[in-house]
């Protein structure tokens, strides 16, 4: 798997060839179907009474504090289909759910009514390399708020993420950051939803200090034309570092794919390539006050069209 090794992202495991060991202390669990699990459990003992059948399971028997990791199998799925679909996690902090296989064969957990829920409540709980499916994609449902972030230090990296099949099924907000949720990173994702399945917003970010959204892809369309993918609300954040992402917002007549207008913002918002569908219009970054450090960041307007920097230079 991409990035098991990766001193950043896990530097707690070392890879056994099959198996995962823990080298500061923190537990090893796996997740995965009943036939999968069986056939890990061909690798040897040591892995007897660490598997489970749902992420939730494995989260009860996780500690906090101890740089605890679930491995979710390749080819898994699972269904959020009520709120606080992880409820075990509870106060453990330092806990890991990281999905193993690449591309389309990632575990892949979908959201199936409008009130499921996943919350990132416990400090510096991260979820890697998973397929998250933001909502079922037949019937007609909108998930209103399926990811919530209130802890400091949470992350969601190198996952693909999944907003909208058409107009009857879509999410309202799909990631949303606010008080306590300080510190959090949000890196290396691929977004995607179908122009009809407009949301409010995909990420917001609010009251939250040093928020991190870099190198993502992000395609979506927003309802309202001059609110982003990416959007800060109601109340103010600060230090925010939003760096090197390709957003576009793909509702017709959309202007915006950062919005991030609140007196006393700091921060910097670089390095971004943007797309909107509104020809000759460059508000793809809307920046209105506080005091926001913008840098190199370009935009399009219109199909087979070369970028232009956004913003005023400085003098």
């Amino acid at each position: 798997m991409a990035g098991l090794n990766n001193p950043n992202l896990i530097p707690q495991v070392v890879d056994l060839g099959g198996l995962f060991l823990s080298t500061t202390g923190g537990g090893v669990f796996y997740v995965g179907s009943t036939s999968q699990l069986a056939a890990l459990g061909q690798i040897g003992p040591s892995i007897a009474g660490r598997t489970y059948t749902s992420i939730n399971a494995a989260l009860l028997d996780t500690v906090g504090g101890r740089s605890d990791v679930i491995y979710v199998l390749p080819g898994y799925t699972e269904t959020v289909g009520a709120a606080d679909a992880w409820s075990n996690l509870g106060t453990k902090t330092d806990v890991s759910i990281i999905g193993m296989g690449r591309g389309r064969n990632r575990p892949t957990i979908t959201w199936s009514v409008a009130g499921s829920t996943v919350l990132m409540d416990a400090a510096n709980f991260t979820i890697s390399n998973m397929i998250l499916q933001l909502e079922p994609t037949t019937g007609t449902v909108t998930v209103t708020a399926p990811i919530t972030v209130t802890a400091a230090g949470c992350s969601i990296t190198n996952c693909r993420i999944n907003t909208g099949t058409d107009a009857n099924n879509k999410v309202s907000i799909g990631v949303t950051v606010t008080t306590g949720g300080d510190d959090f990173t949000f890196d290396g994702n691929f977004v995607k939803g179908a122009a009809a399945a407009t949301c409010v917003t995909f990420l917001r970010l609010t009251a939250v200090d040093n928020p991190v959204v870099t190198n993502n892809r992000i395609t979506c369309g927003t309802t309202a034309a001059a609110v982003g993918p990416v959007q800060e609300l109601t109340t103010v954040c600060t230090n925010i570092f939003i760096d090197s992402n390709w957003i576009h917002n793909n509702a017709a007549s959309s202007t915006a794919c950062i919005t991030a207008a609140l007196a006393s913002t700091t921060g910097w918002i670089t390095n971004n390539k943007c797309r909107n569908m509104t020809d000759a219009n460059n508000a793809q970054i809307v920046v209105t006050s506080g005091d926001v450090q913008l840098d190199n960041n370009k935009g399009v307007n219109n199909s087979n069209e070369t970028a232009i920097l956004l913003g005023t230079a400085s003098a």
